[in-house]
């Protein structure tokens, strides 16, 4: 009996443990994020000379400040959760950060797509702001995600879709500014939002094809991070608690 009350308070021990470095590490990460997604802003406008208005057309750009941000919500509740030992973690920051997730796997998706022949897109995957927007930010995001967010369980049918609340939300506000002719064509970020050049089968197909997309990929996030993120709390075979 004492030898089990033993390990059962060496295994409390080493779970607190490797709680608090899970947490410090993810708000580490986060804040990278931060950085990342700052620097690649102000790169953008400060060296490049790009106007932030009219950056404000791209999905990447949008999603990169979407993240920075609740990159920075998650760091400073990480660092809470670690410094108290509980977790404050809720369901609408999971969901953030579920959808922060989706939207940069899609921009990286949308950038591999773009490289292709088969897209008259060019993205940027050279100059800082774009190996941060396109590269860095999509991997760092993804890693903090999966291996770091504490999972709330399964999900039902439909709350994949939440991870797309970010896409909806740009895919809503720039249809209206295209479909209604408040931005022109020639501006349109992506081909497949020219409706000048497309036609409406092209477009819906598109549409379509990203929603269909954005959930499998919503849905594929929620459970790699509900079966990895436990990793942190596997019991090694020799068990050093400090």
């Amino acid at each position: 009996m004492q030898d089990e009350l033993e390990k059962v308070e060496e295994y409390e021990q080493f779970f607190n443990y490797r709680y608090r470095l899970k947490k410090r590490f993810n708000a580490a990460v986060c804040f990278v994020i931060v950085f990342c997604g700052i620097s690649a802003i102000l790169w953008s406008v400060f060296i490049f000379h790009n106007n932030l208005i009219n950056r404000l057309r791209y999905m990447t750009f949008d999603g990169t400040i979407f993240t920075t941000v609740t990159s920075l919500l998650c760091g400073i509740a990480c660092m809470t959760e670690a410094k108290y030992d509980f977790e404050v973690t809720n369901r609408t920051i999971y969901f953030l950060r579920l959808s922060s997730a989706t939207t940069e796997f899609v921009i990286f998706i949308v950038v591999v797509f773009g490289l292709s022949p088969l897209v008259p897109d060019n993205p940027d995957v050279t100059s800082y702001t774009g190996i941060m927007m396109h590269l860095i930010v999509p991997f760092l995001t993804l890693f903090s995600f999966l291996f770091n967010d504490a999972p709330i369980g399964k999900l039902k049918p439909l709350d994949p879709l939440k991870g797309s609340i970010f896409i909806t939300i740009y895919a809503v506000v720039t249809l209206i500014l295209f479909g209604t002719r408040i931005l022109p064509s020639d501006l349109a970020p992506y081909s497949f939002l020219n409706f000048d050049q497309n036609s409406l089968l092209f477009k819906l197909a598109c549409l379509v094809g990203i929603y269909a997309v954005s959930y499998s990929i919503s849905l594929l996030l929620s459970i790699l991070n509900a079966k990895l993120s436990w990793i942190w709390f596997e019991r090694p075979k020799k068990l050093t608690v400090h």
